[in-house]
């Protein structure tokens, strides 16, 4: 046997000694599985063989995951690496589009955002409860946008400059509306809103900093505010929404106020980080290190989620403090105030809660779970899960029940949530002034 030879049938045998130790790995692997991953392995098996239409992989795994979130709570989700980086820039306030956020499913605004394109273009033209019914290339070619698929579609195939019609008084009217040219970027948003002394402003990132700027040319909010009394809109807890929050304590200690509405109407949540900043100014009777929520997890575990100081002598001191929530009003939005209410700084009078037409009773959506978020940092994707429920520091669950008016909250009757002009504004307002 020559050398070339012999050389060729060592390599030979080499690969099938190696492919039989990876089969017999195989098999050894296969046969430790659970029965139901071996089902799953022989279902993807017979689609891929005999469906009549091809199913690659990433379909049939996808399909499988859409089917097990599908079992879950409405909060759990999966994302993939992507979406999971956009999820990521939308917890540190970055947007792209016009800025325009709608009630679900129709075409009626609920929030324009602050620093967006949308807030500076319309210069306080459009507000919430306003209906976006048309949208295209200039006024007089306008597809009709009178339910959110049309919005989103009209939108999503726009490029450059749009032109949007907005009407004051139905998701379908053409003629009484406002025409605003705008064109969609990617934006920071703000998310606190001061308004007092017929002034409103917002902390909006400008170039690589935040500056407190006037917008009282772009909001109209400032003209229903008393005198002495100052305003707090928290439209989400997320992005630099503590920093916010921290101005515009700062602002309502220089203005001399002596009363506040923090408003959390349409506020459905988010990071309990956020929370816990602006819990430190808000809980009277807390010290630092005093707890704001506890969670508490199927193992038995608790966790407690506490504040580094208390900062509400310093800038709220004697104020009357009041606040508002909605249906909408949910997660972190609830907890912040079970934390005034448990250190002292609400009574359950001291919240105003929106009635809807056709709703039994007033109260605030009621969610007392927590969400966690883990990423797969092979791939990039992430699951966000239910992990805990949560508790006020009182030991008060709201889960499934929400603030309410049998609980001593005040009722203020509204025909929607976010109606144009915001009559319920003014009306808490009559009754605080």
């Amino acid at each position: 046997m020559n050398a070339k030879l012999k050389k060729f049938l060592i390599a030979a045998a080499a690969v099938a000694a190696a492919a039989l130790l990876f089969l017999a790995g195989y098999f050894t692997y296969y046969l430790t599985m659970s029965g139901g991953l071996r089902s799953l392995l022989w279902v993807k098996d017979m689609v891929q063989d005999e469906y009549y239409e091809e199913v690659s992989d990433d379909e049939f795994w996808q399909a499988a995951i859409d089917g097990v979130m599908d079992s879950l709570d409405a909060y759990s989700a999966y994302y993939t690496a992507d979406e999971y980086d956009a999820v990521i820039d939308s917890d540190r306030g970055i947007r792209s589009g016009i800025g325009a956020s709608f009630f679900s499913g129709t075409n009626k605004v609920y929030r324009i955002a602050l620093n967006s394109p949308l807030f500076f273009a319309a210069e306080g033209g459009v507000e919430a409860g306003m209906y976006l019914t048309g949208v295209g290339e200039s006024e007089s070619s306008l597809t009709l946008t009178d339910t959110y698929a049309k919005v989103s579609a009209a939108l999503s195939s726009a490029s450059g400059k749009v032109v949007l019609r907005f009407s004051s008084v139905s998701a379908s009217d053409t003629e009484n509306c406002v025409y605003v040219t705008v064109e969609p970027a990617v934006y920071t948003e703000s998310h606190v809103l001061y308004a007092s002394g017929g002034k409103a402003y917002a902390y909006l990132l400008a170039g690589e900093e935040y500056v407190w700027t006037d917008v009282s040319a772009y909001v109209t909010v400032e003209e229903k505010v008393p005198e002495g009394a100052a305003y707090i809109q928290l439209t989400q807890f997320e992005g630099n929404a503590g920093n916010e929050f921290a101005r515009a304590a700062l602002q309502y200690k220089e203005d001399g106020a002596d009363t506040l509405l923090f408003d959390l109407r349409n506020n459905g949540g988010g990071r309990l980080s956020v929370m816990q900043q602006i819990a430190r100014y808000l809980c009277k009777d807390a010290s630092a290190g005093s707890t704001v929520l506890e969670a508490r997890y199927r193992s038995g575990k608790k966790e407690l989620y506490t504040i580094d100081a208390s900062l509400y002598e310093t800038y709220f001191a004697g104020s009357r403090i009041y606040a508002a929530g909605n249906g909408k009003t949910a997660s972190a939005s609830e907890a912040l105030l079970g934390a005034m209410i448990s250190y002292g700084t609400l009574g359950y009078g001291d919240i105003f809660v929106t009635q809807t037409a056709g709703e039994d009773s007033a109260r605030t959506y009621g969610k007392g779970i927590m969400q966690t978020t883990f990423r797969n940092g092979a791939t990039g994707e992430a699951i966000k899960l239910t992990t805990a429920e949560i508790y006020w520091p009182n030991g008060v669950s709201i889960h499934g029940k929400g603030i309410t008016a049998a609980d001593g909250a005040a009722a203020v009757q509204a025909v929607s949530d976010g109606e144009y002009g915001d009559p319920e504004l003014s009306d808490i307002f009559s009754r605080i002034a």
